[in-house]
Parts: structure tokens; C-alpha cells; sequence
């Protein structure tokens, strides 16, 4: 979120995930959310009161799930000082700071042939793997690249102005590259549909997510030429700006790294909620096909082809996702700084 830049009027609402068609059968709570504990968290984030955040949503969840408990009481610190602690450096501006400053993300064409030539082997071993049925939290065919690889993109990064750029507008500290994993997506794959795992319902926006946890930045680069039937990533540009209700930005967080909903009992938990908290912001599988809510989104997301470069740098706290190829397969870099 841009505090800095906020965009408040956006129109967008996180869907309950009860209201889902495939779960819509199982017990939830069936209150109001005018109750008196909702207004207690909402209270508790004016506050910054996290015992009284704790004993307003445990009037709710009886069933202790002590994983989604503490994701709440993480997220619900993390953000209690979320805008404090960003603080201007005195970096100059560049177009990758004035691109995500805008719009949330930048497009660039770097040069990686020595990078694509070291990890060749990589490749090779790894696209060759067979098709499986992936755990939540497993991508169908990912490798975590070394320490070697990390400073070579890291010092491209930086003599590209990428992390003046992103660190400007991260605010705070210099960023430096800290994880880069070697994903290879395919037209068989299953991971994108990890959330609601169990469902047999996918729509046009399904594994559209916002990250849970900000104070980072990423990026994508692709290894071969991406197409729109090959997987491209693509981003809601200005969605990086979006301002959320407090309670359920907590919430939406908290669940999306808590439970992936993909089993009936992981639900249950969630669904001891009322309404107004039983979000997430992997929230696209949710929105349904052909709906107003659905259709704005998907004219706002845009595509990241190879015709725009070879690598974006984005803010991870915008609307996005990738790697659901149609025919072709997208070999790429996920890059992590922070």
C-alpha cells in the first residue's frame, strides 16, 4: 500500500470465502458481523491494542487453529507500524522508482545471456521433470538457485539502476537481492490452484493474489520469449495504491499465509468467522466468471510479454500472478530483495 500515493476510490471488495459455489454448502457462522467483537478488533487496530485484537476474534474461533492465531497476531504487528517506519532515503529518482511510484511496476530489457548460459544445466534438469500433483505452498517445478547466482543478478540489478530504483521506493534501507528460484511453468501444472485445492471450479481469475507481507520488492525474468499462451506474468497496474479496510486487510493476510482453504476442515476454521473477516488476499479463484466485480479486474490487469522486455520489477503488495501457460511453457527467474 502507498500511503504516499493512495488510490481509496477503486471500487474493489474481497469476496467471502464461504460464498465460494463448490463450499457454499458447508457450516459457517451466520451472524451479521454487526456484532459487538467485530467492532472490538476494529477498536483494537485504532489502538494498537493486540490483546484486545486476540479476544475479539477468539470470541469467534473457538476451534483454535494456534497456526492462523499467531499469522493474525504477526500481521496485526507488522502492521501497526507499517506506515511509521517508512521513511524517505535520499536516492535519486529514476524511471524504475517513477514507473512503480505510478503504476506499481516497470518493464526493462536487460542483458542475460551470461546469466542464462550459467544456469543452463538447471534448465535442462529441470524441465524434464514429470507432472505431479504439488503440496500447498510447492510450485510443480521450482529450484532455489546459490549464493553465485544471487550476486550475479544482484550486480546486474544494480548497474541496471533497479535497486536505486526499488529501494527509493521501498523507502528505508538499500535493498539487495536476497532469493532468486528457477521456476519452470508448464500447461499441466497444479499449484496455481492450490488455494480451494479440493474444488473443481476455476475461473478466469484464479491465483490473482496480493502478497501478505510488504516491506519487500520482486521481480521476474524470463529465460525464453514469452507469449500471452505461455504463462506471462501480469500485474493490476496502480493496484499497488489501493487502500483496504484495516480489519480485513489484517485478516486477508493472516489467511492467505494461514490456510490455503483446500480441505474441508481447513475451512471450518475460517468459516467460524463472520462476513467481514473470512477474506484472503489470494481472493481471484473467488471472484466468478462473467460478474461486474470479476470483469473490472480483468481489464485492469495487464499482461507482461516479451515484446515489453525481459524482466519486470514490481511491488508485490499489487494485484498479481502468472505461470498459467495455455499451450507454451515460461521459464523464469523469481527474484527476491529486500
Amino acid at each position: 500500500m502507498r500511503f504516499d500515493n493512495p488510490i481509496y476510490n477503486h471500487g474493489f471488495v474481497f469476496p467471502d470465502i464461504a460464498d465460494f459455489p463448490d463450499v457454499a454448502h458447508e457450516p459457517k457462522y451466520q451472524g451479521n458481523g454487526k456484532e459487538e467483537s467485530v467492532s472490538i478488533m476494529k477498536e483494537a487496530i485504532q489502538k494498537n491494542d493486540l490483546n484486545m485484537f486476540q479476544n475479539g476474534y477468539q470470541y469467534y474461533m473457538k476451534d483454535v487453529d494456534t497456526k492462523l492465531f499467531n499469522k493474525l497476531n504477526n500481521m496485526f504487528q507488522f502492521y501497526s507500524n507499517f506506515e511509521d517506519n517508512k521513511i524517505e532515503n535520499n536516492l535519486p529518482s529514476n524511471n524504475v522508482y517513477t514507473d512503480l511510484f505510478e503504476q506499481g511496476i516497470s518493464y526493462l530489457k536487460l542483458d542475460i545471456k551470461e546469466l542464462r548460459d550459467k544456469i543452463d544445466d538447471e534448465i535442462k534438469n529441470l524441465i524434464v521433470l514429470p507432472d505431479w500433483r504439488p503440496p500447498p505452498g510447492q510450485f510443480d517445478r521450482a529450484k532455489q538457485l546459490g549464493p553465485d547466482i544471487v550476486k550475479l543478478v544482484n550486480d546486474m540489478f544494480q548497474s541496471y539502476g533497479i535497486l536505486q530504483g526499488a529501494s527509493k521506493y521501498n523507502k528505508g534501507h538499500n535493498l539487495t537481492v536476497r532469493n532468486v528460484v528457477l521456476h519452470i511453468a508448464k500447461p499441466t501444472d497444479e499449484n496455481y490452484k492450490q488455494f480451494l485445492y479440493d474444488c473443481k471450479t476455476v475461473t478466469k481469475t484464479t491465483n490473482l493474489h496480493i502478497d501478505p507481507k510488504e516491506n519487500v520488492m520482486k521481480a521476474m525474468m524470463y529465460l525464453n520469449d514469452i507469449t500471452i499462451d505461455d504463462g506471462p506474468f501480469s500485474y493490476v497496474e496502480k493496484s499497488n495504491r489501493w487502500i483496504y479496510d484495516d480489519l480485513q486487510n489484517i485478516f486477508g493476510r493472516a489467511i492467505s499465509t494461514g490456510s490455503y482453504c483446500h480441505t474441508p476442515q481447513s475451512r471450518s476454521t475460517v468459516f467460524q468467522l463472520p462476513k467481514v473477516c473470512r477474506v484472503s488476499h489470494n481472493f481471484g479463484r473467488l471472484l466468478q466468471d462473467d460478474t461486474e466485480e470479476q470483469e473490472r479486474i480483468l481489464e485492469q490487469e495487464k499482461p507482461f510479454t516479451s515484446d515489453k522486455g525481459n524482466v519486470c520489477v514490481f511491488d508485490p503488495a499489487g494485484m498479481h500472478r502468472g505461470g498459467i501457460c495455455k499451450t507454451g511453457t515460461r521459464i523464469a527467474l523469481q527474484i527476491l530483495m529486500k
